[in-house]
């Protein structure tokens, strides 16, 4: 394994650095390190996300965990949803990096950043995984021990009704007109869709995920598509995402870009 588990997990190039089998013993390793679960694993749209999710995820149930697949989501909604049901977390993006990058992030229970001390249990779990070889079976659980793997389709739809609740709260923003750049990203999904339900009117930018264009030339580092549109319609504001909408660009009615 050329890459090491660190402050946000691993990030490499897919499928050549990050690899399946690293994905997979990184699940291993995380599972007995955080505990069964059920484990919340979402990912962005890169082409190499359902395969690097799928290898995790297998990791994970090897160990007895449960997997349950959020599919496309931001890792700001993984992290949510984790605190919401008390339970740990993994996202597959590389937030803003090129489509051949990804990588793997994980949360503790209830969504929180791991600590220095859990970081490196999980490293020397990755060590131990690797010197056990291929086999490696005689602390893998067998027959109804072994973990599963389920999908919850409503779990983008739980974190746009709490973004829709959390806007909500003493403001209402109809009438607004807002372009937003979702970077062909893990937005494409939620952005436009909560901005729809809270009255905005909403011209989208780049919410046509191939697997491929994430980031490429939109999103929070490429604002200057979004600063001409939003002069262009003569629009409020304009957001700019980044691939897992982890992060955010704010641009005002002149076009400029909003510090802070």
């Amino acid at each position: 394994m050329t890459l090491r588990f660190g402050t946000d997990g691993v990030r490499g190039a897919a499928n050549t650095e990050l690899t399946p089998e690293l994905a997979l013993a990184l699940g291993r390793a995380a599972a007995r390190t955080l505990g069964p679960g059920p484990w919340l694993v979402g990912r962005d749209t890169r082409i190499s996300g359902p395969l690097l999710h799928a290898a995790f995820a297998a990791g994970l149930a090897s160990e007895g965990a449960t997997a349950v697949d959020l599919g496309v989501i931001p890792t700001p909604g993984v992290a949510y949803l984790a605190a919401a049901d008390q339970v740990p977390g993994a996202m597959i993006s590389a937030s803003h990096n090129p489509f051949a990058d990804n990588g793997i992030k994980l949360f503790a229970t209830g969504g929180l950043k791991l600590d220095d001390a859990t970081e490196r249990r999980i490293e020397a779990e990755l060590a131990a995984i690797e010197a056990e070889g291929i086999p490696g079976s005689e602390r893998r659980p067998g027959g109804t021990l072994v973990g599963a793997m389920r999908s919850a389709p409503d779990a983008w739809e739980r974190y746009a009704h709490h973004m829709e609740d959390a806007v909500l709260e003493g403001r209402r923003l109809a009438g607004l007109r807002v372009v937003v750049d979702c970077a062909h990203g893990a937005a494409s999904y939620v952005a436009p869709r909560v901005l729809a339900h809270l009255g905005v009117a909403v011209t989208v930018l780049h919410a046509d995920p191939d697997g491929s264009n994430i980031n490429d030339r939109c999103g929070s580092n490429h604002t200057e598509v979004l600063q001409t549109a939003v002069l262009a319609r003569g629009a409020d504001a304009g957001l700019a995402f980044d691939g897992d909408a982890d992060r955010v660009v704010a641009v005002d009615a002149t076009g400029e870009v909003v510090d802070g």
